[in-house]
């Protein structure tokens, strides 16, 4: 160590003398709340599924009805209560348009499908051209009588484009179909006691009637109701209604809710007494109670549904923001702003609410499948709209029809409104956590 006591003074010299310094920008970018928030929000998986699921199902809500060709309340009368048939599942055997029956009575198919009594055997029925499988006759014991039944499955489609007789139709009518084309053969004149009133009974080509070109050529994705309205189109449209109400309960919901419970939870004492009383008794008043005293008076039609989502919804709303504002309304900040002379709204929407704003926009996300499932369930009670189309109706029409006979009116619905549950679900704890202050810079 001696040896460095006594250095020579001009081996030292001064580095950047004559050089101003200044501070070195950062190479990279800082990265705001929401920029963290995004990039977080990116590296969930599961979260990112369910936003491109509920994206696409917002997109076919708003084209879907117009991909079909075949409208929303067109009827094709004749051709109700077909199956679904996809032009590529169909190749494989699935959806492909087809009904199957099995263990069915050979003479009560016979005496329902119209054999022809010259040659009763059953390869020979009159709808021949349209099975695709059948088993062989077998006899089986039915009580104390032994029938012979037969499965098979048949192209429906093949089916409902055969030729076949109307009922009595009018003058108007039958220049209708005439003009069409669809008439075959000579008409039988009807009521002939009023002449001035002339009814027809006529062999038609349904084909004819409703535009189409062959059996083949006709494609309900989804399949047709009691009244031969295309499912495809239904479906998606009552998908874009269910979506519209729940966005409109979301709204008005967490708008109500924010001013309400900020003013409650920010003031406290005795405003917070009464306003909390009178939200604890509004909350007390069974909710179907509301909904049937609404749709009583206001008739069953959106504006009513919605009007009584939203009389009670924002409760729970209002008490999360509560507690917010009682988390935070004593932090150093929050005191500091008033100390400088902030006023009330200042404290409330800068320093307050937008530290909850994570639990708000969570909370208003996951509001909209709430408010989906609480229409459909209420269009099971027979509470929905009477007009119009929403998943809950398809739901409960298809119920109302048959879930076993005619599985895919429930089905498609079904799927759909699960899907929006499990995306608006994985979207929803998505943003909570991404939006989550107190993870953010977490990996």
């Amino acid at each position: 160590m001696n040896e460095y006591k006594h250095i020579d003074a001009s081996k030292f010299e001064f580095v950047q003398m004559d050089v101003k310094i200044f501070d070195k920008k950062f190479e990279t970018k800082a990265i705001g709340y929401f920029g963290d928030a995004v990039r977080r929000f990116v590296r969930n998986k599961s979260s990112v599924m369910g936003f491109v699921i509920l994206v696409l199902i917002i997109i076919m809500s708003i084209i879907g009805p117009y991909i079909g060709g075949h409208g929303v309340r067109k009827q094709h009368m004749h051709y109700d209560q077909l199956p679904a048939k996809i032009p590529l599942l169909e190749k494989i055997g699935v959806t492909n348009g087809t009904r199957k029956y099995e263990n069915q009575n050979v003479q009560y198919i016979k005496s329902f499908y119209e054999v022809d009594p010259a040659d009763p055997d059953f390869k020979n029925y009159f709808f021949k051209e349209c099975i695709t499988w059948q088993s062989g006759k077998r006899r089986v014991r039915q009580g104390n009588v032994e029938v012979d039944v037969v499965d098979f499955t048949y192209d429906v489609y093949k089916h409902k484009s055969l030729p076949y007789i109307s009922g009595w139709i009018g003058k108007t009518k039958y220049d209708e179909l005439t003009a069409k084309g669809a008439i075959i053969g000579d008409p039988i004149k009807v009521n002939l006691s009023h002449p001035e009133f002339p009814q027809y009974v006529v062999q038609i080509d349904p084909l004819k009637e409703y535009g189409f070109k062959s059996s083949e050529s006709i494609y309900f994705l989804f399949g047709t109701d009691q009244l031969g309205r295309d499912m495809w189109s239904r479906v998606w449209s009552g998908t874009r209604v269910s979506l519209l109400i729940g966005l409109f309960v979301a709204l008005v919901t967490i708008t109500v809710g924010v001013i309400y419970g900020s003013i409650s939870g920010y003031y406290g004492g005795t405003i917070d007494l009464v306003m909390q009383r009178f939200a604890e008794i509004l909350s007390g008043i069974p909710w179907i109670a509301i909904m049937t005293l609404v749709v009583l008076y206001l008739g069953a039609n959106l504006f009513s549904i919605a009007l009584a989502l939203v009389l009670t919804s924002w409760i729970g709303t209002s008490n999360m923001v509560r507690s917010q504002f009682y988390r935070y309304k004593g932090r150093e900040y929050v005191l500091a702003a008033r100390t400088l002379g902030a006023k009330d709204r200042r404290l409330i929407f800068k320093h307050i609410l937008p530290n909850a704003l994570g639990p708000i926009v969570t909370s208003s996300v996951l509001i909209i499948p709430s408010a989906i499932f609480s229409e459909s369930m209420i269009s099971y009670l027979g509470l929905g709209i009477s007009k119009g189309v929403s998943i809950g109706k398809l739901l409960a029409d298809g119920q109302a029809v048959g879930i076993t006979t005619y599985p895919y009116l429930t089905i498609f619905p079904a799927i759909i409104i699960s899907l929006l549950m499990i995306s608006f679900n994985l979207f929803g704890n998505g943003l909570r956590d991404a939006l989550n202050p107190s993870l953010r810079g977490v990996e």
